[in-house]
């Protein structure tokens, strides 16, 4: 959970970022063409934001329905996109919440070597393209009902100025910039507006170094592990030795 104490509103990140690009203490209204347009370069600093590094407040899991026996596909909705990474896995949940069965992602064009594999055991992958997740079999009948876990990204939330020479509401002012480390975003920012004005573009390769300094301490800090995950070996998985009987696991891991 972020800490409210260090998030910021609209009103506050512009401020933030003329505070970097002036070393003033400026405001705008928000009705002029300056607010309007570091609004849209934060705007453009989240997006990039959530590119830049997988940072883990960006991520959810969000069920897709339930699974049907003998059916192989499902839909994401558009608004959200699949999280891959690591260990990351599809999951099929009883109705107590527990993960009964895991589904490990694989490239689109590898499922077709695991149609066939493992199917004793139950085991089951699943590939996506765009919103389409395949599985790697249909279901089986006990596994009818389950409520099917896709781990997801959300895009950040942007900030949404209403028509020129229109008054902002207060509401959209006081909207918090979506990221729980806000530094980042502003530095990312300054370093957005900074090329867009002749005036300021001296100052964009110190700018640009101040925002990475500060983006790799975050993902220093947001990878950083006590211990290090399971991962078995990192070779073709078709070849791998996941499911031998030595390797038996009480629930599978990704290669």
């Amino acid at each position: 959970m972020s800490n409210p104490e260090v998030r910021l509103t609209l009103d506050d990140a512009v401020a933030e970022v003329l505070g970097q690009l002036t070393g003033l203490d400026l405001t705008y209204e928000p009705e002029q063409d300056r607010y309007r347009a570091i609004t849209r370069q934060l705007n453009r600093a989240l997006r990039a934001n959530a590119l830049e590094h997988e940072w883990s407040y960006y991520s959810s899991t969000i069920s897709v329905g339930q699974a049907q026996e003998g059916q192989t596909m499902l839909w994401l909705s558009p608004t959200v996109r699949p999280r891959i990474i690591d260990d990351d896995a599809v999951r099929l949940i009883d109705d107590e919440g527990r993960a009964v069965r895991w589904a490990y992602f694989l490239p689109r064009d590898s499922l077709h070597k695991y149609q066939d594999r493992g199917h004793e055991r139950g085991n089951l992958w699943v590939s996506v393209t765009k919103q389409e997740l395949t599985f790697s079999r249909p279901f089986y009948r006990a596994e009818d009902g389950l409520e099917v876990h896709v781990p997801v990204m959300r895009e950040p939330k942007m900030f949404r100025l209403p028509p020129t020479d229109t008054v902002v509401p207060a509401g959209i002012r006081k909207q918090l910039l979506d990221f729980d480390y806000p530094d980042v975003v502003i530095a990312r920012a300054a370093y957005f507006y900074a090329q867009t004005d002749p005036v300021m573009q001296p100052r964009v390769q110190t700018l640009e170094g101040n925002y990475k300094d500060l983006m790799y301490q975050l993902v220093e800090r947001d990878t950083r592990h006590t211990d290090s995950a399971y991962i078995n070996e990192t070779i073709v998985p078709v070849q791998a030795g996941l499911y031998d009987e030595i390797h038996r696991h009480w629930h599978p891991h990704a290669n």
